[in-house]
């Protein structure tokens, strides 16, 4: 080759595998090959040595990533190629992917994994936090492509600047990569998900729970968006939608009173085993749709209606007093989702049902979220799952609901989320998570999921987006995001600033299941 490439491929074990893997990269002709043999008790060593690699040999096993991190250490060519002990990849192949390196036209190479991240089925975890974090980070573009996988190669240059140990945690590396304005390429794609073995005690998952290789991956997410550009502040950067939070502290602090009409509702349901609903519905300028809204949902017998007037200048508060709802009228617009923690304060039943006053739901649909605090749930969310496989991939606003859930380790969940009503609380969700918490609604999740009493589920389908009402102001731009993803993706990163200043850097998962040589 035109510049000296350095081979790296940690090694446990990998007697049946590793001549097929030397051999191939032998047709490379590379300037070494570096074997980390860690933790091995069998003929790996052995193997290693009759391929004249040079070997490192490490007693204990070390945990993924670690030995590529060694061997870059002692690596002396001028690119450094990284590649797993078992599986062979054929030398064309990798002899084809260099070359923008061997070039000098590129500082980095990943492996292309677009087959996988358009591929039309249920989008595994790991799939959903690679596309969130590159996102995140401003590289749309790169997909799913990551140092996570194997084979990936960079400059020397690239290594120093990054740093070695940077490698341990392979996201971190990519964060370093993304961030350092190195020029990445990845449109060369080698299916190595096929030749991956598949090992019970990293990769036996199901769906509800997570694979102690997918806890690991997403805490390495997690740790590496810790000590990123995108968590500098709590948000992100990204607005936070015009919310008069301002308000809500006022009235937290007794220094502001609004201005409250009673209303009438069914004061002794037989439906909820004795508990009483609260239905809390913000309205701004929806003079066409709240008094059906109202009408509507009075068939599932709540104790109370709530609609929070705010901003208007039609005829909403108007028709929500004539239709005997507590009307609850802020002058000023709240934006997104004040209005629900509002009512949240102002509400006095046991059961807490959230609704839009700009669309009409029959009672059949709502019943269920209600049905199911009284029957003892915490949380309950409409089940949007099937958005999962809807289109892939997935709209960038869905991956976030599901990375949100994955980080907290609640994958039965899936895209479950606060932002999408209608939902429901119990009075003992609203006591944990505090009202101001509604203020946004991934925060409130958030702690809700971290609070082990809360049951929390997906109890049934309304498919909103088909009758939400289209704002153009909120839901188009001619560049970048639109105002209302902006808030979404903010919403998410506050909750994520939450996990990581309540459990530290790697969330819930603290184990990295790596052992760093001294």
């Amino acid at each position: 080759m035109s510049k000296q490439v350095s081979i790296i491929i940690p090694a446990c074990n990998e007697e049946s595998t590793l001549p097929g893997v030397l051999s191939s990269c032998q047709q490379l002709d590379p300037h070494e090959i570096i074997v980390v043999a860690n933790g091995c008790t069998d003929r790996t060593v052995e193997i290693a040595r009759k391929f004249n690699c040079q070997i490192i040999v490490e007693s204990l096993a070390l945990g993924n990533d670690v030995g590529r991190m060694i061997g870059a250490r002692q690596a002396t060519g001028e690119i450094l190629l990284f590649l797993d002990a078992d599986f062979a990849i054929n030398p064309s192949e990798l002899r084809e992917m260099l070359r923008p390196l061997l070039t000098g036209s590129v500082d980095v190479i990943l492996n292309d994994f677009d087959f996988l991240f358009k591929e039309k089925k249920f989008p595994h975890s790991t799939t959903i936090w690679r596309q969130v974090f590159n996102e995140l980070l401003g590289r749309k573009e790169l997909g799913i492509d990551s140092v996570l996988s194997v084979p990936h190669a960079f400059t020397r240059q690239v290594l120093e600047l990054i740093g070695v140990e940077s490698l341990a945690n392979p996201i971190v590396a990519q964060m370093k990569l993304i961030t350092g304005g190195f020029r990445i390429a990845h449109d060369y794609g080698i299916d190595v998900i096929r030749l991956n073995r598949f090992r019970p005690e990293e990769h036996a998952t199901s769906s509800a729970i997570l694979s102690r290789s997918e806890k690991r991956i997403i805490g390495d997410h997690l740790e590496a968006l810790s000590i990123s550009s995108a968590l500098q502040s709590t948000r992100g950067g990204f607005p936070d939608g015009g919310r008069r939070r301002d308000i809500v502290r006022e009235i937290q602090n007794g220094q502001r009173t609004l201005t409250v009409y009673p209303g009438w509702g069914t004061q002794r349901s037989s439906l909820y085993r004795g508990q009483q609903v609260s239905v809390i519905i913000p309205a701004q300028n929806e003079q066409f749709t709240i008094g059906d809204v109202i009408k509507n949902v009075r068939k599932i017998e709540p104790k109370e209606v709530l609609v929070i007037v705010n901003g208007s200048t039609d005829q909403t508060e108007r028709i929500a007093r004539q239709c005997g709802a507590t009307t609850i009228v802020v002058e000023e617009p709240l934006g997104n989702d004040v209005g629900r923690a509002i009512g949240a304060e102002f509400a006095t039943g046991d059961i807490l049902l959230f609704l839009d006053g700009d669309f009409v739901l029959e009672p059949e649909q709502l019943f269920p979220f209600t049905q199911a605090i009284a029957r003892g749930k915490h949380v309950a969310l409409n089940d949007l799952n099937y958005y999962l496989t809807l289109r892939l991939p997935l709209n960038f606003v869905t991956a976030l609901k599901y990375a949100i859930n994955l980080a907290a380790n609640r994958k039965e969940l899936g895209v479950g989320s606060l932002v999408a009503v209608p939902h429901a609380l119990s009075r003992t969700a609203l006591d944990h998570i505090h009202w101001t918490a509604l203020v946004s609604p991934v925060l409130a999740q958030m702690k809700a999921m971290l609070s082990p009493p809360l049951q929390i589920e997906c109890v049934h389908l309304v498919d909103v987006d088909r009758i939400n009402r289209i704002r153009p102001d909120q839901h188009f731009a001619t560049e970048g995001y639109p105002p209302a993803v902006d808030r979404i993706i903010g919403d998410h990163l506050e909750a994520l600033s939450y996990l990581i200043k309540r459990e530290g850097q790697r969330g819930v998962f603290k184990q990295n299941y790596r052992r760093l040589p001294h």
